[in-house]
C-alpha cells in the first residue's frame, strides 16, 4: 500500500466513519427502546454493522501505512548525554494513554505498568542506575535503583503510585506532567525528560486502553468491578428495604432454598424501584482517543442520590445490591449495554439476567425476561465482545471496591 494516494486515505476514513455512525446509531435504537429485547431484527441488523466495522477497521490496520503505533505518543528517550559520554542508554515507552485514574490503583505493574524503562550500559565497566518515575503533584515516585553489567541491559516496568487524596479530585479530565529521571551513581546524571499525559476523570470507567508503542488494545474492562460497592451505607439501606420486602424480612442469600433467590433479588430489585430510579442515557466522557470507548460511569451511591442511572451505572449498583446480600453477581457486557447478572444457586453456575434500565419502569419479571432475551440474542448473533465478569473472579484477582 506504499502507492495509496491521499485520495484512498480519505476514502477508507470515510467508509469507517461511516460504519461507525451506523453502529451508533443502531445501539442508540436498540437501548433507548423501554425494553431492549423487543425488536430481535434491530439486533441481528446491530450485530452485522459491528461484524462490518470490524472488518474495515482490521482491513485498515493491516493496509494503512499509518498505524496507530506509529503515531501514538512515546516517552521522550534520554538524550541529555547518552552511550556516547556516559555509557548508559536509556530508552523509555508509555504504555497507556490516556491515564484511567478510576481503576489506577488496581494495576499490576507486572502486566499494566504506566511506563517501561530499558537501560543499557555500552561501557566496559558495572554501572549503577537510579530510576525515578512521578506525576508532577499527583504520585509518589516509582524508584528503581539497579546495578548493570559491562554490556548488560535490563527492562524496568514502573507505575508510580497516585496519592488517594490528589485521586480523588479528579472529577473531570486534565493533563499532568509525567518526569523520567536517569541518575548514573557512579557520575553525572543521566537525563531527565517530562511529557504531558491526560488523566481521565475518576469516574471515567474504560473498556479498553491502546497501547502507544504498539497500537494494540488493552481489555480494561473486568476493572468495572471497582465500581461495585456492596458496603456503602447508601446501597446497605437499600438491602435493609428489601429485607423489609420479604416474608421473613431478612435478606439470606443462599442459605434458604433456590426458589428464595429469585424473593430476595425481586425485592432487591423493587427496593430499588421505590427509591425512584430512573433511566438516564448519559455516557459522554471526554478525553478518550478516537475509536477507544469510554463513559462515565457513577458509583452506585451517586446514582442513588441522583435517582438517576444509563445501564453501566445500573448494573454495577444492582451487583453492588446483589454482592452486599451474598449473592453471587456477574456484568455482563454486550457492546453498548449492559446487564448484570446473578447466580440461581450458589454454585449452580447457572445464571439469571437483569435489564437495569427497565427498573423505573417495569417489573422484576419483566426486567429477566428482557435480560435473558438480549443475552440469548448477543449469543446467537454471535456479538463480538460479549463478557460476563463473576464478581467472584474478579475479587480473587484483586480487583476490589473503589471505596
Amino acid at each position: 500500500m506504499g502507492d495509496e494516494t491521499t485520495s484512498d486515505i480519505d476514502s477508507r476514513r470515510r467508509k469507517i466513519q461511516k460504519a461507525r455512525n451506523r453502529v451508533v446509531g443502531l445501539r442508540s435504537a436498540l437501548y433507548n427502546q423501554a425494553d431492549p429485547s423487543a425488536t430481535e431484527g434491530l439486533g441481528e441488523r446491530l450485530a452485522q454493522a459491528e461484524a462490518d466495522l470490524r472488518e474495515l477497521e482490521a482491513k485498515t490496520r493491516s493496509t494503512a501505512p499509518g498505524n496507530p503505533a506509529a503515531v501514538a505518543p512515546t516517552a521522550p528517550r534520554g538524550r541529555l548525554l547518552g552511550a556516547k559520554t556516559t555509557g548508559l542508554k536509556v530508552e523509555s515507552t508509555l504504555n497507556m494513554h490516556p491515564l484511567p485514574t478510576g481503576v489506577y490503583h488496581l494495576l499490576d505493574p507486572e502486566t499494566d505498568p504506566l511506563l517501561t524503562v530499558v537501560v543499557s550500559n555500552e561501557s566496559r565497566d558495572a554501572r549503577r542506575v537510579c530510576i525515578k518515575v512521578f506525576l508532577e503533584g499527583l504520585s509518589a515516585q516509582a524508584v528503581r535503583t539497579i546495578e548493570l553489567d559491562p554490556k548488560g541491559q535490563t527492562t524496568l516496568k514502573l507505575l508510580p503510585t497516585l496519592l488517594p487524596e490528589r485521586a480523588r479530585a479528579l472529577t473531570e479530565v486534565q493533563r499532568a506532567t509525567l518526569h523520567v529521571v536517569a541518575e548514573d551513581l557512579d557520575g553525572k546524571p543521566e537525563s531527565h525528560d517530562t511529557y504531558s499525559i491526560v488523566c481521565l476523570a475518576r469516574t471515567a470507567s474504560f473498556n479498553a486502553v491502546r497501547c502507544p508503542d504498539t497500537g494494540e488494545t488493552v481489555d480494561l474492562t473486568h476493572y468495572y468491578g471497582a465500581w461495585v460497592t456492596p458496603h456503602d451505607e447508601a446501597v446497605q439501606g437499600r438491602i435493609r428495604r428489601a429485607a423489609d420486602l420479604v416474608p421473613d424480612r431478612q435478606i439470606w442469600g443462599y442459605q434458604g432454598d433456590p426458589d428464595s433467590v429469585d424473593v430476595q433479588v425481586g425485592a432487591l430489585y423493587q427496593s430499588l424501584r421505590e427509591a425512584g430510579l430512573t433511566y438516564i442515557n448519559s455516557v459522554i466522557d471526554y478525553g478518550s482517543p478516537a475509536g477507544q470507548s469510554t463513559q462515565r460511569t457513577r458509583l452506585p451511591r451517586e446514582s442513588l442520590a441522583g435517582r438517576s442511572a444509563n445501564c453501566i451505572d445500573g448494573a454495577v449498583l444492582m451487583a453492588s445490591l446483589l454482592e452486599g446480600s451474598s449473592l453471587n453477581a456477574a456484568l455482563v457486557l454486550i457492546p453498548g449495554h449492559a446487564l448484570v447478572a446473578y447466580e440461581t444457586w450458589d454454585g449452580s453456575d447457572e445464571w439469571n439476567y437483569l435489564e437495569t434500565t427497565m427498573i423505573g419502569g417495569h417489573e422484576f419479571t419483566e426486567s429477566l425476561a428482557s435480560g435473558r432475551k438480549q443475552f440469548d440474542q448477543a449469543q446467537k448473533f454471535g456479538r463480538a465482545g460479549l463478557k460476563i465478569h463473576k464478581l467472584t473472579d474478579l475479587r480473587a484477582r484483586g480487583i476490589w471496591p473503589m471505596e
